[in-house]
């Protein structure tokens, strides 16, 4: 490397990497999910640096871009490095092993252009710590020129030192940071609101403690990061939540990878307490672990403080796969006891599932998803595929074994297949993971996991419930790793991969608009529904007056169903439609009173009722000839799910059966179109202005509501 002579002025650029998708286009989006932590803090690192004026005559500046949500001006930045008095150098940041081969390119092109590039963060440094050798994409990378960072920043004067070797063209292939640096006194990632802005959420990271005292075999934090826990100072912390609130930033995501084994969490907590008193709004996720809902007063001063979500590593329901996993810390027997005393305080409970364990199979996932969802009752689950990630004691084993690992990083991301699973053929495990999250958000269950949130956070989770449905259920991507809004360039291709031609592009373009959009409106319409079911103050309907009995018929379905969970988990079905059948006999007879008072006032809801007990009669009498049989009652639980519960939204709930009465008259009608049916659309045709009035006002006051956060 040449210096510049007598550089006046040193730009450091930092980076964040995106991914590709399948096809090898940059994955980038109008908004994205989460910032990067890593970003925030290098940022702050940096600030901090040059507010010392390291360098006599020199002056630094930082400028960042994340690549997930902003276009890299690639030719502007090369064009500013080849001013005679300036140095630029691009650092890319957070480089997790799934992003590597999108930084590899990035890195590449600008050192083709003669501009100096560093690349740190997860990949690297979890390579490195755990293999003496070099990996081929590493060598890649440092025969091409490019610096290799490991370790954390944060230790005094390595920045300062790295900087200078800019300054001087003496950078070194690969710089070793040293391990496990004391963050007492290091400066704390600050909110960039301009940055923020390009995210749904609005929030801002911190992190108030590294490392990990548990020994996950999958986790790579443990490797790279430590497993004695390393804190900040507790009043830096709160001063840093201050400062952000006071910058209109009032959403906090601690990407502690365990905040509840931090030693500063009373301090922290009592802090935001105060600060809640005080009048500002100030609100939290955080991640900990299963046992934490046992320390004393953690979870009561964590809702105090304005802790909204946590987010738990629950990663199985299968005890054998924990066992496999290594994390003693996680017992399936007190699941449920742990996620009750979180929802007992109002906080949501969203937990981290991994799928391919070694005992997993496609039936066993379907059947853990249902125990996981109907008795452990968490509110949210985000499911990853199990991924030997670099830096992990998985992938350290797999490769002391010889046996056979993707080499395309690209597809370590936790949503793709990376290895052979033993139980599942190629294609089948990842079928089996987007299975899960149909299994799990189901429209019924959104409602169900609606009705039970708190009320002051209905909105917040109707809203992330919209977000899982559409990207784990109607487009098949990852929830944490895409965004909202596609922004797809036909020039930015993974190297390799042919360019397409204009018209080509386009076609594909509008086909992915069309799917999109059409999945937008569905979520529309599906959520529309799934409102009118579950607010807080529901129309009154017709004959209210013995439909408080039928209206209860939804809650005790709901206890029943962890109990029916709980019961084929140990294998007593027989006990399991003991109780269905008795729930179907109450039901039953309230029906049948209800009939009776309706009869000669309104006919058709008599009809109506009385079909109802009818099949609710047929299915008694099935679970008493057959009271063993486990698919008995699976139907019987399918009868009471799809059926008779949707009878009764019907009949109480008006509007959502006029949601329902539209939803089956567009079906019908597009069917009859796609089939060339045109004379079956005459009746269809004439209640269209009737249904598009009906339209018309459930969507403005569903529109209304979810503006204005009415319950």
């Amino acid at each position: 490397m040449i210096a510049k002579k007598n550089p006046k002025k040193l730009e450091i650029v930092y980076i964040v990497p995106s991914r590709y998708d399948d096809e090898g286009y940059v994955k980038r989006y109008h908004w994205g999910v989460v910032p990067s932590n890593s970003l925030a803090v290098l940022k702050s690192l940096t600030s901090s640096l040059i507010a010392e004026k390291p360098y006599p005559g020199v002056e630094i500046c930082v400028t960042s871009y994340d690549d997930n949500v902003e276009k890299i001006p690639f030719s502007k930045i090369v064009k500013r490095n080849q001013r005679s008095d300036t140095k630029v150098v691009v650092g890319l940041v957070g480089v997790q092993s799934g992003q590597f081969p999108r930084a590899s390119e990035i890195a590449l092109k600008f050192k083709e252009q003669g501009v100096d590039v560093m690349v740190g963060g997860f990949h690297v440094s979890g390579v490195l710590a755990l293999f003496d050798e070099l990996t081929p994409e590493l060598q890649t990378l440092l025969d091409a020129g490019v610096s290799l960072i490991v370790g954390e920043s944060e230790t005094p004067g390595m920045l300062r030192s790295l900087f200078q070797d800019v300054l001087d063209g003496t950078l070194q292939p690969i710089y070793r940071f040293p391990k496990a640096p004391d963050l007492q006194d290091a400066p704390l990632p600050q909110a960039d609101p301009e940055y923020v802005k390009h995210f749904g959420a609005r929030w801002a990271t911190i992190d108030s403690s590294r490392g990990c005292p548990y020994g996950c075999s999958f986790c790579t934090v443990i490797n790279i990061q430590g497993r004695k826990m390393r804190c900040r100072n507790a009043q830096a912390v709160l001063a840093t939540i201050q400062n952000n609130c006071d910058k209109g930033v009032k959403n906090f995501f601690f990407t502690d990878d365990n905040f509840a084994r931090s030693k500063i969490w009373p301090e922290v907590f009592d802090g935001m307490i105060e600060m809640r008193k005080s009048g500002i709004d100030v609100s939290f996720m955080m991640q900990v672990d299963t046992q934490s809902c046992k320390i004393p007063r953690f979870v009561e001063k964590a809702k105090a403080a304005g802790c909204r979500s946590v987010f738990i590593g629950m990663e199985s329901v299968n005890p054998a796969n924990i066992e496999a996993a290594g994390k003693s810390q996680n017992s399936v027997d007190q699941y449920r006891d742990m996620v009750q005393v979180w929802q007992n305080e109002a906080v949501i409970v969203h937990v981290g599932y991994i799928i391919g364990f070694p005992h997993d199979t496609p039936e066993s996932i379907q059947s853990d998803v249902q125990f996981l969802r109907d008795h452990v009752g968490v509110d949210l689950v985000s499911f990853f595929m199990l991924t030997p990630l670099p830096g992990s004691q998985d992938h350290f084993e797999m490769v002391k074994r010889s046996e056979a690992i993707d080499p395309d990083l690209n597809k370590y991301d936790s949503f793709h297949e990376t290895f052979l699973h033993p139980n599942m053929p190629e294609g089948k495990w990842f079928e089996a993971t987007q299975a899960a999250y149909r299994e799990f958000y189901t429209k019924d269950h959104c409602a169900t996991i609606l009705r039970r949130v708190a009320k002051e956070h209905y909105w917040f989770m109707f809203w992330n419930l919209i977000w899982y449905r559409y990207s784990g259920v109607l487009s098949g991507t990852h929830p944490m790793m895409t965004g909202f809004f596609r922004i797809k360039n036909r020039l930015e291709r993974r190297p390799g991969l042919p360019r397409e031609n204009l018209f080509r592009f386009a076609a594909r373009w509008v086909r992915e608009f069309v799917l999109d959009a059409g999945s937008y409106v569905k979520l529309f319409f599906e959520f529309q529904e799934i409102w009118f079911l579950t607010r807080r103050k529901p129309v009154k309907a017709p004959c209210s007056r013995g439909m408080l009995t039928l209206s209860d018929l939804r809650n005790r379905w709901n206890g029943l169903q962890q109990r029916i969970a709980e019961y084929n988990w140990s294998g007593h079905c027989d006990t399991a439609l003991q109780e269905v059948r008795n729930i179907l006999a109450t039901t039953a007879q309230n029906l049948r009173g209800m009939g009776e008072r309706l009869r000669g006032r309104q006919t058709r809801q008599a009809k109506e009722i009385k079909q109802v007990v009818s099949e609710i009669e047929e299915q008694i009498t099935l679970i008493e000839k057959n009271p063993s049989d486990t698919r008995v009652l699976q139907r019987s639980q399918a009868f009471v799910r799809e059926k008779l519960i949707a009878r009764h939204e019907e009949l109480t709930h008006k509007y959502v059966k006029a949601r329902r009465r539209i939803n089956a008259w567009r079906n019908r009608a597009v069917t009859r179109l796609k089939k060339g049916k045109m004379l079956g659309l005459t009746g269809s045709l004439f209640r269209a202005p009737v249904f598009a009035v009906l339209e018309t006002y459930l969507s403005l006051r569903f529109g209304i509501a979810a503006i204005r956060k009415e319950l």
